[in-house]
């Protein structure tokens, strides 16, 4: 069973430098519109939680910042925190690229079952209300986790 969309609309970045990191993007890429995140209408919306590695977290603190290109963006984040995925992938890799996002098709559910089909387990999942996106552990296979955003109209 294959994902919903394959249409990727962000790249994420671990630093330990906000800063300078955003800066090196901006020189080479510039600044540009915000692309375009129009999905289906998705009537659920669901009480707020964060899960990392299927516990309940409160906090994920980071600072974020964001490059935009043509048809997606490099959101560039700072871990602050100790215990969320972007922390671990900072730790492990050093700044780097650490995961691509893919627009879900919707319902979040069905891509999640692909992922699963598919071998890889979600690490991280967040709900807000009006969105709610999930982190798959690619790394070994793609080299990044990939993350699947569905956002309700």
């Amino acid at each position: 069973m294959p994902l919903s969309s394959t249409k990727i609309i962000k790249v994420i970045v671990v630093t330990d430098d906000l800063e300078k990191t955003v800066s090196a993007y901006k020189t080479l890429l510039g600044t540009g519109k915000t692309p375009d995140e129009t999905n289906e209408k998705h009537d659920v919306v669901r009480t707020p939680y964060t899960k990392y590695k299927g516990e309940s977290i409160t906090d994920t603190p980071m600072k974020v910042d964001s490059v935009f290109t043509d048809n997606f963006w490099f959101e560039i984040i700072q871990p602050l925190g100790k215990n969320d995925p972007w922390a671990d992938w900072l730790r492990t890799h050093g700044t780097s690229i650490c995961s691509i996002c893919l627009l879900s098709g919707g319902p979040l559910e069905k891509d999640e079952e692909a992922m699963k089909a598919a071998g890889f387990e979600s690490i991280f999942k967040q709900e807000k209300g009006y969105e709610a996106y999930a982190y798959f552990d690619t790394s070994k296979a793609l080299g990044v986790l990939t993350e699947v955003k569905e956002q309700y109209s």
